[in-house]
């Protein structure tokens, strides 16, 4: 079959790809040559060949795959990267040797991302190697030595690197097991491969997991310690070698598997310096000692044990009395820790006197409560009071102290009354001015007087239901404290928003609109900042005044006024988002799509996009689309860089709004933005640092990219996962192609992944034998099998009144018959309701709800020789069922339920105009409904089931039941009587 095909020309790629997918799976040596010819063949799209050079080596047979592997190595031109990167796993070991891959790791390029190329295979090759085998080891050896060859020549201690520091993590990895698994993990061409992988993989994205377990095997383990302390040295003294034994110690120990030296370590020391045989370790030794003897405590007697393992050395003598010998006295040194120890004694003593003077304050007030709060002297009581609470409080993000409790502790419960008494009789005399009311140059100062008042109504804020025997105009003034405090309002507003919404609505808004109104002079509103944290319930209060101030936003800007509305407009925005009403969102998005259409390259136009895609993501993404529809031009490009870092570079990037909608519109969207992402921010431009760095917009807009990408490929459904495919096979993906199609390929096996059973899902399969419907399948599968049960008992059970029902000519009387019958047959797996409204106010016939999850099931009966033609039923299918009932996002299974009777004895088959029977119209809605799920990419299950009525014929004694329902799922049998034909009287004319 596949030659034939194969000998009719490939119609297209797919039927191409499939053939050799087929020959790959199947391992079909017959076709080898096939695979050969397209391996070779240098037109050909490099995924195709490489589906090819895996399908040969999975044939085996006349040695064509090291034939293959011959020509990729003799001739590198015909071979694109693509497709080396993509056969090499399959190459290895069982064609290629370790030395032969290592050359195509040297001489193929790398792509700059991370996705793809030997970054990737190499771990995918190492991950799945017999870590001790041959070829593994072999491996090591190569890569180990391949990574220090391409070491850069500019390398220091702080940074090492070179050109191949990509395959380093996979080393890293490969090492990593054979830690894990080996006979001889103290190989000394494993240690020096595990220093190798650390020094040069640290940097890669992937690189640090890696050598993290790589250096666990470091830790403890005391002969392994020591063989890789001696490699990192060896390795330092190479690549940066020092003069200076104490810098050679310094490198060597930076950033290594072994860390800083433990006691772990003590005992191999003090053995390698007193090793006269290898000198160029003994200084090193003698550090690493002088350092644990100072963290110990600098104890005298192993002091002396180092100097004897010296040997009389004059050189590491001086070492060692260099090192350990107390500092010099200088006499700056000793000016300087006389004042520091003058400055400390003056401090104490300040203290000293403080404490001394709150104390004999406190003890005053406690000997005369009374006095202390008369008129005389309740200012400095309370001033007092309100220093001493501000002093207890850990927190300094708050100005306000107020804690009765630590009043108590502190001074006793009648202090404590009598000062939370005076606060409230003072706080509605001296109301704060609004910060917009205050002159500009006392905007940003608060007096104590305000500071007090806001700690008074905290402290009658304790109170439950205090807000309610507030006045209006003491709401109002109890509002202006609240915007005293630091970092959002006091806490109790959103009680007084509740009790008094028209008097907080009236201040906090007007002052919100105040300040927006000066907003081209100020960075920094206050109120409005405040507002940004405030609970939800002031937030919706607010809502319909900043709609309008939304809407009566300056249009003009200066480039400093623009930079304030931009941060303005956010804060705005960001406050509306706690919009509940789809009314209200509407009318925001549709103000953003227009200011952002008006000026999409103007001061705000990222603040006006953002906001869209907060609000309505398919319009922003179609305004994004839009706006950078063509790729060619180097403005848009310039402006696309600010868009996807300003959109989704940043930690708050709008997912929320994607992850309201549901997964096949959100695979649709996400991928559309993944691939203007790619084009736009293009991977090969990607910058590399090197140190520390500010990240700018292009590398927010990469970390973009990525983002977008990672949530493409976490999103759930066929409609994802049809658009990772797509860009799998477009050029500006062709660095991630295999890497993309395995996605797609996990992707599709975690959805179909049922989730794990619950202990109380495995005890209700124990007591009722059946499992409970989980998800939209589930309930589908349970919906059909209760047909069939229906179905079997009106055909063949002792009992069955299928000639009553047979009787029945109206439908809402049959759906009420059959709906009784379903829902006598639950089981506790679903309940029943009827009639009920499902999308745009539509009414099923029967509903079935899940029980424990809020998936639903739709039945539509029909009884079908009651007048209804083909096309009626057929309409109903589409339109009904699936146009109406199946669009409610909880609602995506359903049933059309055919009844016959026998009365009508023929329809005609709208495309051969034949006569057809019931079992022929049945089969022929049943391949409409499954070309309306393929359709829509299985977004809906729909199944068909006829219930033939009339009588069976004669059926043999059998075992297990046989059922006489059609659906549209080859999983539900057909009985005789419905699967044969129609009835003698029924056939169709010729």
């Amino acid at each position: 079959m596949i030659r034939e095909c194969w000998g009719h020309g490939p119609a297209n790629e797919d039927v191409r790809e499939l053939l050799l997918e087929m020959i790959w799976q199947g391992q079909i040596e017959a076709c080898a040559d096939l695979a050969q010819s397209v391996a070779l063949d240098t037109e050909l799209h490099p995924h195709h060949r490489v589906i090819a050079v895996r399908a040969l080596v999975a044939c085996g047979g006349d040695g064509s795959g090291r034939r293959i592997a011959d020509a990729i190595l003799a001739h590198p031109e015909s071979w694109p990267a693509r497709v080396v990167h993509g056969a090499a796993a399959d190459l290895f070991p069982k064609i290629i040797t370790a030395d032969e891959l290592v050359a195509l790791m040297e001489r193929t390029p790398e792509p700059r991302q991370a996705v793809g190329g030997f970054a990737w295979v190499s771990s995918q090759i190492v991950e799945t190697i017999e870590p001790w085998s041959e070829p593994a080891v072999a491996l090591r050896d190569e890569m180990a030595t391949l990574v220090w060859r391409g070491r850069s020549k500019t390398s220091d201690a702080y940074h090492v690197h070179g050109k191949f520091d990509h395959l380093a993590p996979a080393l890293a990895m490969l090492c990593e097991r054979q830690l894990s698994d080996g006979p001889d993990a103290s190989e000394p061409k494993l240690i020096r491969a595990c220093v190798i992988a650390s020094r040069f993989g640290g940097r890669e994205l992937s690189g640090p997991e890696a050598i993290g377990k790589l250096s666990a095997h470091f830790g403890a383990n005391a002969e392994r310690r020591r063989d890789a302390c001696w490699a990192e040295l060896a390795f330092m003294d190479e690549v940066v070698p020092a003069d200076d034994n104490r810098w050679r110690f310094h490198d060597a120990m930076h950033e290594s598997l072994v860390g800083s030296p433990t006691e772990t370590d003590r005992p191999w020391l003090e053995a390698a310096l007193a090793d006269e045989s290898r000198p160029e370790r003994r200084a090193l030794a003698l550090h690493a000692l002088v350092d644990g003897w100072y963290r110990r405590g600098q104890v005298a007697s192993e002091l002396d044990g180092i100097r004897a393992r010296l040997k009389g050395d004059p050189t590491l003598g001086r070492i060692l009395e260099e090192h350990t010998r107390p500092p010099e006295p200088s006499e700056e040194h000793e000016r300087t820790e006389r004042d520091l120890r003058r400055r400390q004694r003056a401090r104490e003593r300040n203290e000293e006197d403080r404490l001394a003077s709150w104390r004999k304050w406190r003890e005053e007030l406690l000997a005369d409560t009374p006095s202390a709060f008369s008129a005389e002297h309740l200012e400095r009581t309370l001033s007092n009071l309100y220093l001493w609470l501000l002093e207890a409080n850990q927190s300094r993000s708050h100005r306000n102290p107020w804690d009765k409790m630590a009043l108590i502790r502190g001074f006793g419960p009648d202090v404590a009354e009598r000062a939370e008494s005076a606060l409230r009789a003072r706080w509605r005399t001296t109301p704060p001015v609004l910060w917009s009311d205050r002159r500009a140059a006392e905007r940003n100062s608060t007096l104590g007087d305000w500071i007090l008042g806001l700690s008074v109504i905290s402290a009658g804020a304790s109170t439950p239901g205090w807000t309610d025997s507030l006045s209006p105009d003491e709401a109002h003034i109890a509002a202006a404290y609240a915007t005293v405090e630091l970092d959002g309002f006091a806490p109790f507003i959103g009680d007084l928003a509740k009790s008094h919404p028209a008097e907080v609505s009236e201040l906090i808004g007007g002052e919100v609109s105040a300040e927006l109104r000066v907003g081209d002079d100020y960075d920094h509103l206050p109120v409005l900042q405040h507002l940004t944290h405030a609970e939800s319930g002031v937030k919706q209060l607010l809502l319909p005044r900043l709609l309008d101030e939304l809407k009566a936003c300056p249009r003009v800007f200066t480039d400093e006024t623009g930079s304030r509305w931009v941060h303005h407009l956010d804060q705005v925005l960001r406050i509306l988002d706690e919009a509940r009403n789809e009314t209200d969102r509407e009318a925001i998005a549709t103000e953003c799509a227009s200011r952002h259409k008006a000026d999409p390259a103007g001061a705000l136009a990222l603040v006006w996009l953002r906001g869209l895609f907060r609000f309505d993501v398919v319009r922003g993404t179609r305004a994004l689309v839009t706006e950078f529809a063509n790729r060619n031009d180097p403005t848009a490009r310039a402006r696309a860089i600010d868009t996807f870092a300003a959109l989704f570079g940043e930690t708050d990037a709008p997912m929320p709004a994607f992850e309201s909608i549901d997964p096949a519109r959100r695979g649709h969207l996400l991928g559309q933005l993944v691939r203007y992402a790619h084009a736009f921010v293009q991977p090969e431009d990607d910058q590399v640092h090197e140190g520390v760095y500010i990240p700018d917009a292009r590398d927010k807009a990469e970390d973009a990219r990525r983002f977008l990408l990672s949530k493409l490929l976490d999103t759930p459904g066929p409609e994802a996962r049809r658009f990772i495919l797509e860009l799998a096979d477009e050029d500006d993906f062709a660095h991630a192609t295999d890497r993309l199609r395995v996605m797609a390929r996990q992707r599709a096996a975690a959805d179909a992944e049922f989730p794990a059973f619950t202990p109380e899902y495995v005890r209700a399969l124990d007591d009722r034998l059946e499992a409970l419907p989980r998800g939209r399948d589930g309930l589908f599968a349970v919906m059909m099998d209760r047909l069939d049960d229906l179905a079997h008992d009106l055909a063949h059970h002792d009992f069955s009144d299928r000639r009553t029902v047979l009787t029945i000519s109206e439908e809402s009387q049959m759906q009420r018959t059959l709906a009784l019958r379903i829902e006598a047959k639950a089981n506790g797996a679903y309940t029943m309701a009827r009639e009920d409204e499902v999308a745009d106010g539509r009414r099923t016939d029967i509903r079935l709800l899940a029980v424990g999850g809020d998936h639903k099931a739709v039945i539509e009966v029909k009884i079908a020789d009651n007048g209804w033609s083909l096309a009626d039923l057929e309409r109903s299918l589409r339109i009904q069922l699936v146009g109406q009932y199946l669009r409610h996002p909880t609602c995506k299974a359903g049933c059309l339920l055919l009844s016959y009777h026998g009365r009508k004895r023929f329809w005609v088959h709208p495309e051969t105009r034949k006569r057809i029977g019931f079992p022929e119209v049945v089969t022929f809605l049943r391949d409409r409904a499954r070309a309306i799920e393929q359709g829509t990419s299985h977004g809906v299950r729909l199944a068909v089931f006829g219930l033939d009525l009339t009588d069976p014929p004669f059926v043999p004694a059998h075992h297990g039941k046989e059922s006489p329902g059609l659906s549209s799922s080859d999983d539900h049998p057909r009985s005789p009587c419905t699967s044969s034909g129609a009835p003698p009287e029924s056939r169709p004319e010729e």
